[in-house]
């Protein structure tokens, strides 16, 4: 079977999943020192249905403010608009993992980043790690070229999914480089390229897998690797291994993570994440897996 290029995948024609323009704007505006909460509140009404989803998440148990969120500009007051920006990007994101027409394959691929992405703040906090928020945000997308490929190249990827989640491939890298010559992470750096991403997200996407590769931000990458692992350690995704041991991980050595230390975030990973995903519905709480404070 003649292998597909890498680039064809991000070029071609067809059903590319992109990032939403409130989406791209909102990152934009709460990258700037000088933008006010007029002006990122301006951005989000331009979506209602983006205000209703934002209004529904702030007052949820997840960001424990008790129900006292009425308005975008209280949520962003309140919340700050790291926190809100991290929201807006969690909701713009669940629509380019979850299609229409999507499936249950759809909605575990969603799970999985959006459990990254609890947990890569959980270890960011935990790291002191100046940026918690984007660490949520690389984690979020971290997997977004798993989204271009199935959307892609659909047939041939469902037989990946397959040989990862029935164990006839160790992972998805190395079942997708078998089947493709490319990988899920070098089509997602392609495409946060795109977007126009942050650099530092962008780097996050393309090395989560190879963390000690990174330049630019070597300790996020690190952290949303260390996140991945973990959520694969939960079963919490297409690709589980309760047996993995992240001890001795690249990215528990780049963070100076101590076994105890690990032991910790281990403990904290299963309710942060739970926590996440509970005003979105989960097909992994649902399984029993039922850590929701």
């Amino acid at each position: 079977m003649p292998q597909t290029r890498l680039d064809e995948v991000v070029t071609s024609t067809g059903d590319l999943p992109v990032l939403s323009g409130v989406a791209t704007r909102v990152l934009q505006l709460t990258t700037r020192s000088l933008t006010s909460v007029s002006a990122l509140e301006l951005e989000i009404l331009r979506d209602q249905g983006l205000v209703t989803r934002i209004l529904r998440l702030a007052n949820s148990a997840a960001y424990g403010v008790g129900g006292t969120v009425s308005t975008v500009s209280r949520g962003i007051v309140l919340l700050g608009f790291d926190t809100v920006r991290s929201m807006v990007i969690t909701i713009c994101t669940q629509s380019v993992y979850c299609r229409p027409q999507s499936s249950f394959k759809d909605q575990i691929l969603w799970e999985h980043a959006l459990g990254t992405a609890a947990i890569s703040r959980l270890i960011a906090t935990d790291c002191a790690f100046p940026a918690a928020e984007e660490a949520f945000i690389a984690g979020l997308l971290h997997d977004v070229g798993k989204v271009i490929m199935d959307a892609k190249l659909r047939d041939r990827y469902e037989t990946v999914i397959e040989n990862v989640y029935s164990a006839q491939a160790d992972s998805f890298v190395e079942a997708e480089r078998a089947m493709f010559g490319f990988d899920h992470a070098e089509v997602g750096f392609l495409v946060a390229r795109t977007w126009g991403l942050p650099p530092e997200v962008v780097e996050s996407v393309r090395y989560h897998h190879d963390p000690a590769s990174a330049v630019a931000a070597p300790q996020l990458c690190a952290i949303v690797s260390l996140a991945n692992a973990l959520c694969v350690k939960l079963g919490l995704g297409p690709h589980q291994r309760p047996d993995l041991d992240l001890t001795v991980l690249a990215a528990t050595e780049q963070l100076a993570l101590t076994t105890d230390r690990l032991d910790g975030l281990m403990l904290r990973a299963a309710p942060c994440a739970a926590a996440e995903l509970e005003p979105y519905g989960s097909v992994w709480l649902s399984r029993g897996n039922d850590h929701a404070p």
